[in-house]
């Protein structure tokens, strides 16, 4: 049974041991930010008019008896945190105030608010730490699928190989990450993984979605573009399907090793690389979810098999077909896109636009 006690921590201490480095607030297993401000503005409120909120839940961390000092993370409660910190550095208002117009004996009185905190008595290698966050994000706001598979499967070669490709991992950790516990680097991820991801070329789907705005900021956060590489990963690894089946199958299957690792991974970027090549702008028929992915998938597929692509052919095929695209594709391409049956249908369309 884990060692855990509940206490009282006040908002005061709260913001000073995140900003002074004591308490983690985006360890390895977090979720990305997803409040929007009318959450943070809740929170805010509900702290000034003195009513409680639901324990966080914090995890102490291995002591280091020469320094004598303990670094905590939060396995619960880094949306709240946020918010808070956010309101005490004034990047929002609330009730039309933000915190330095306020008055002292209310900044007093915010500043002393106490929080109730559930305080876990482990180390960021436990495995409970990960169990226990899981378990609380069952409920209210609970974690997307994609943000469960991230956490559930974070250590595994197929979500690592998914998240190098979108660029959401950190290859340079603190250097004094070898001295002291380090809760922001997952300590499950293979060390050899590790040094086989610093060989790769950086790919380059963070900077083409936002050039294209494909993805939203909010569904960025909530990692959607992380399980659209996945869906193209599975696409090319075992061919069309519906919505994520083959990618939940696939995270299962090569939840131990990922022998494809540097062929997915290379085949991809290329993809990608070639995307970039045909000059797509921005908002337009081929920056959209759907098509996006299909062209993708299309290249890739050409490429596997050793098909140069004219770019400049190419792009003018493509230009002509999304000034008039034929209504069967038109109709898979707006509805039902994430199925099999209109995966294929745009697939084979965008495969004979590709010029070589």
């Amino acid at each position: 049974m884990s060692k855990y006690k509940v206490q009282s921590v006040t908002l005061l201490d709260l913001v000073n041991d995140v900003r002074a480095g004591r308490l983690v607030p985006d360890a390895y297993f977090q979720r990305n930010l997803v409040w929007r401000e009318i959450h943070k503005k809740d929170l805010i409120q509900t702290i000034l008019l003195g009513y409680p909120f639901p324990p966080m839940f914090f995890s102490r961390g291995k002591i280091d008896v020469e320094s004598m000092k303990a670094t905590s993370c939060i396995v619960d409660g880094q949306q709240r945190t946020n918010a808070i910190t956010e309101f005490i550095d004034n990047k929002f208002p609330v009730n039309g105030r933000f915190f330095k117009e306020l008055e002292t004996p209310e900044k007093e009185t915010l500043l002393k608010f106490e929080i109730a905190v559930v305080m876990l008595d482990m180390p960021n290698d436990s495995p409970d730490v990960l169990e226990i966050f899981k378990r609380l994000n069952r409920t209210a706001n609970s974690l997307t699928t994609i943000e469960r598979l991230a956490s559930e499967y974070s250590s595994t070669e197929y979500m690592y190989v998914a998240r190098l490709l979108a660029n959401d991992v950190d290859l340079n950790p603190p250097k004094d990450a070898a001295e002291e516990e380090d809760w922001k680097l997952d300590p499950n991820l293979p060390p050899e993984l590790i040094a086989w991801a610093k060989t790769k070329k950086p790919s380059s789907f963070e900077d083409l979605i936002s050039q294209l705005s494909v993805f939203s900021d909010r569904e960025i956060a909530r990692k959607v573009h992380l399980m659209y590489l996945l869906n193209i990963m599975s696409t090319l690894l075992g061919g069309f399907f519906n919505r994520n089946e083959k990618t939940t199958t696939l995270l299962d299957d090569y939840k131990d090793f990922f022998p494809e690792k540097d062929n997915t991974y290379e085949l991809v970027s290329s993809a990608l690389i070639s995307a970039t090549n045909l000059q797509i702008e921005r908002h337009s028929f081929w920056s959209t979810k759907a098509n996006f992915f299909s062209l993708v998938v299309a290249i890739a597929k050409r490429l596997e098999v050793n098909q140069n692509i004219d770019y400049l052919a190419t792009r003018s095929a493509l230009l002509e077909f999304a000034a008039k695209p034929d209504a069967e594709y038109t109709l898979a391409a707006k509805e039902a896109v994430n199925n099999k049956k209109e995966r294929q249908i745009r697939h084979q369309r965008i495969a004979t636009l590709l010029k070589g």
